[in-house]
């Protein structure tokens, strides 16, 4: 079987889906499964700033296609990538398009229609209920014009938690609908990192102070405010550190350090910016504690990250992958609040052996997300698919 993959940026600063695909791709080489990613060359979100292109690890052992994208870049326009998808689409068994709204979703469906090959869609959380009223015009209008054909058109609909399905329950209902996780690199999030050295290099002040971490796009449904004000109750017992390590494309850090500094706790928050995959393994294995008070994840790659690390997490039940967990003892899940998150990290920064044991119980967890098995339930989702069809 062939599949053809496409999205529109593959660049790691635009999150969880283009590390999501590279995944998904190595897990279905690995079971037996041809891919090919097509994608713009954009180095990042549409609006974000200019800047070097960076693919996720792994990238490089597959057949990947990229192709320049043309004004208006906020659409991911790439002339270049629909004439590939119009040439090349029928050598695939099946199109996997990744994402909504975007013109390479377009493209992938005129191609798709126009050979005659099935296509599955991944929305990848661009139909999460935090995000519905950004853009709601322009959504609207993609949605009159194409994009609601393009979903009832679909062979299935592929979701990546429960949470997600139900978030759709809406979109094409009569569309099958396959639950497959995201794929995590085990072997890399489980082998640790240089602890000491990002201490010394982002905690230079306090090398051994307790530390809670949250990595990822600095995003506003993470409501990382949250942990903010947590930060300020907690240092009332302790000299407790925050680090929130990742891009900040949406420009909401400026609102972060204000809100420190409203709370007296600014030379204890720490921003790193994007980190290379090796400076994420040494921040997970620097952490006492990892945090996560986000409105809601269609899956979180980057709690599934902390999970494969030995982590313990604290998270809100509306990260589904964290509330599985807590049901297994691999997490611990508490409402959006800051006394509530100060609560359940300060338990956790009080008793080591109970960080370990949820760490322990987070690295078991975290064995449902390995390539491998990822990779066998995809293909036998793509192989259902196609009976369908």
């Amino acid at each position: 079987m062939r599949v053809l993959h496409v999205i529109p940026s593959l660049a790691t600063r635009t999150g969880g889906p283009a590390v999501a695909v590279v995944n998904a791709c190595r897990a279905l080489e690995a079971a037996g499964v041809r891919t090919t990613i097509a994608a713009t060359d954009m180095p990042g979100p549409a609006s974000a700033a200019p800047g070097a292109l960076t693919l996720p690890a792994g990238s490089d052992a597959l057949d990947l296609r990229l192709f320049p994208a043309r004004p208006p870049r906020r659409l991911a326009f790439s002339p270049g990538l629909y004439r590939m998808l119009m040439r090349e689409a029928a050598v695939y068994d099946m199109v996997h398009v990744h994402s909504l709204f975007l013109f390479p979703q377009f493209a992938a469906y005129r191609a798709a229609r126009a050979r005659g090959v099935p296509y599955v869609v991944s929305p990848r959380g661009a139909l999460d209920p935090c995000l519905r009223p950004r853009g709601r015009a322009r959504k609207a209008l993609v949605d009159a014009l194409w994009q609601r054909a393009w979903l009832e058109g679909a062979a299935a609909l592929h979701c990546t938690s429960h949470a997600e399905a139900r978030d759709i329950a809406h979109v094409a209902p009569r569309v099958p609908r396959y639950i497959v996780p995201n794929a995590v690199e085990l072997e890399a999030f489980g082998t640790p990192g240089d602890r000491a050295a990002f201490r010394r290099r982002w905690l230079p002040e306090a090398p051994s102070a307790p530390l809670v971490l949250c990595h990822g796009r600095i995003a506003a449904k993470k409501r990382l405010d949250v942990l903010v004000r947590a930060l300020a109750l907690l240092r009332r017992e302790a000299d407790v550190r925050l680090v929130l390590a990742g891009p900040d494309d949406d420009r909401l850090a400026v609102e972060l350090r204000a809100r420190a500094a409203a709370e007296g706790v600014a030379q204890a928050v720490t921003f790193t910016g994007m980190l290379g995959a090796a400076d994420v393994r040494a921040a997970l294995a620097a952490a006492d504690v990892w945090a996560l008070p986000s409105a809601g994840e269609n899956f979180g790659n980057a709690v599934a990250e902390a999970f494969a690390a030995g982590c313990a997490v604290v998270a809100t039940p509306q990260v589904e992958v964290a509330a599985d967990a807590a049901r297994e003892g691999a997490a611990v899940t508490v409402e959006a609040t800051p006394a509530a998150f100060a609560a359940a990290i300060s338990t956790l920064l009080a008793d080591r052996a109970r960080r370990e044991r949820v760490g322990e119980a987070a690295r078991t967890f975290a064995q449902r997300y390995a390539l491998e098995r990822v990779g066998v339930a995809m293909r036998a989702m793509y192989e259902a698919i196609a009976r369908r069809a």
